[in-house]
């Protein structure tokens, strides 16, 4: 996934017509896209049809995200294999404070995903919903997702095992919040079980 994005956020970098050449305040460059308040990006991800500057955010986060994983040693940050979803956690932490940059609530959004950091290759699990989701996640970070689950409330084994028990504990979490009924982490689930105040 990250070397994927690696690619897309070369070949937009390179880039000097198009899409990203377009005539418009708003942020379609990769390089600023950080700068940005969060004020001016949930309106991006907020609105259909704003296709060219999510993907100028996605690729910043992505960008970021893998440069602060690499210089502090570690194969990631976030546990999801789906930077859309890394975004998506970025989106709920600038609600809390739309005055502050795209880059503070990315760094808000890392360090609160600090138990999760994945530092060896452990190897990653793909995980399928009965709903037809399916995402990719740190099989290193299971125990730390198990232990957010507890602490949220959750009552499971903390093994590693990324089986029924943790599936049922976020199903549980996510039907109480009236949030899509997914047994599978998504980036708003990882948002509401490292919120400080939970």
């Amino acid at each position: 996934m990250l070397k994927s994005t690696l690619l897309v956020l070369t070949l937009l970098v390179q880039s000097s017509t198009g899409l990203l050449a377009q005539e418009t305040p708003r942020p379609n460059n990769v390089r600023n896209a950080g700068a940005f308040l969060c004020s001016a990006f949930l309106p991006v991800v907020r609105q259909p049809g704003r296709e060219v500057e999510k993907t100028a955010f996605l690729n910043w986060a992505a960008a970021y995200t893998t440069a602060a994983s690499r210089s502090n040693g570690m194969i990631d940050m976030f546990p999801i294999g789906d930077t859309w979803e890394l975004l998506r956690t970025i989106s709920l932490v600038c609600v809390e404070d739309e005055t502050q940059s795209f880059e503070k609530a990315l760094q808000v959004t890392l360090s609160r995903m600090r138990p999760f950091w994945v530092r060896q290759d452990s190897g990653v699990i793909s995980l399928s919903d009965p709903s037809g989701r399916t995402i990719q996640f740190f099989t290193e970070a299971v125990p730390a997702l198990q232990e957010a689950l507890n602490q949220y409330g959750a009552n499971v084994s903390i093994d590693g095992e990324y089986g029924n028990q943790t599936g049922n504990a976020i199903l549980r979490i996510n039907q109480a919040r009236g949030a899509q009924g997914w047994m599978t982490p998504d980036g708003e689930l990882l948002y509401q079980i490292t919120r400080p105040e939970n």
